[in-house]
C-alpha cells in the first residue's frame, strides 16, 4: 500500500527528572517508566495521529544525562504504522534531539496505511533557560529526514527543516497540565521523487523543560493553519 503524505512537519519530545549538566535545559522526559502521549489532529481538530512514547533506558555520561525511549506510531483505528526508538542526550552546554518523532505530525503524514522506515538526524535546542541566554548568539541545526514505505522504497518523502529560531517564552495548557515553554519557529519543504512539486511552509513548537514538546502548529505558505499536535498525557 502507499504512504499518503501531505503537508507539513516537525518532531517531538518528552521531559520528567534526574540529574543534569547544570548548564543545559533537558528537553525530555529523565526518570525510566516515565509515559507519554501526544495527539495530532487536522486543522478542523480531527484526530490524525497517536505518538505513545515509554522511557526506557536514563544514563548519566560525562556532559549531563543520555535518555532513550520507545515510541509506538499509530493511526486513529489504532493500527501501527511505525515503531522504533528515540534518543536525547547534552552535549557542551545543548541538548539534542533525533528526529523519528517527525512522525508524530500529522501534516508530515496525514493517512499511512503501510510500515514505513525513517532515516533522520540530530538537532541541537535553544539553551533558554539559563540566565546568560543570548538567541542572538544560538545556531540550532537544520534537519532532513526520509519517509520510506517499507514494501516500495521508491515511495519515499523528504522533508528539510530549517531558519529554526528561538522566538519568546510562554505558557502553554494542555490536557496533560499548564507549562512554561520555549516558543521556536521553523521553516520547512517538502518533497517526493515522484514529483516535482515542493510543498513549504512554516510551523512553531513550544517545548517545556524536563517535559519536552507540548504543542505544535503547522501552517502553509499561505498562513493557513494545516495540523496541530498536543501533549494529552504525562504519567
Amino acid at each position: 500500500m502507499n504512504v499518503k503524505v501531505l503537508f507539513a512537519t516537525l518532531f517531538s519530545m518528552l521531559g520528567a527528572g534526574t540529574i543534569m549538566a547544570q548548564d543545559c535545559t533537558f528537553f525530555f522526559p529523565q526518570t525510566q517508566g516515565t509515559v507519554l502521549v501526544r495527539k495530532g489532529y487536522d486543522a478542523k481538530g480531527n484526530l490524525q495521529t497517536i505518538m505513545t512514547y515509554k522511557v526506557d533506558e536514563v544514563e548519566a555520561i560525562p556532559s549531563g544525562t543520555q535518555v532513550e525511549a520507545d515510541y509506538v506510531f499509530t493511526n486513529p483505528a489504532g493500527t501501527v504504522v511505525n515503531e522504533g526508538d528515540v534518543e536525547a542526550y547534552c552535549q557542551n552546554g545543548e541538548f539534542f534531539m533525533d528526529m523519528k518523532q517527525v512522525l508524530s505530525y500529522p501534516g508530515v503524514v496525514s493517512e499511512m496505511n503501510a510500515d514505513v522506515d525513517i532515516t533522520d538526524n540530530f538537532v541541537n535546542y535553544p539553551n533558554t533557560f539559563v540566565p546568560s541566554f543570548n538567541s542572538d548568539d544560538v545556531y540550532m541545526d537544520n534537519a532532513s529526514v526520509k519517509i520510506y514505505d517499507k514494501k516500495n522504497r521508491k515511495n519515499r518523502r523528504d522533508v528539510n527543516i530549517y531558519d529554526r529560531e528561538y522566538m519568546t517564552n510562554e505558557s502553554i495548557t494542555t490536557p496533560a497540565g499548564t507549562f512554561d515553554c520555549a516558543k521556536v519557529k521553523y521553516k520547512m519543504n517538502s518533497r517526493s521523487p515522484k514529483s516535482k512539486e515542493v510543498i513549504t511552509g512554516y510551523g512553531y513548537e513550544w517545548y517545556a523543560p524536563n517535559v519536552g514538546l507540548v504543542r505544535t502548529e503547522q501552517y502553509d505558505k499561505n498562513n493557513v493553519l494545516q495540523s496541530y499536535t498536543v501533549l494529552e498525557e504525562l504519567k
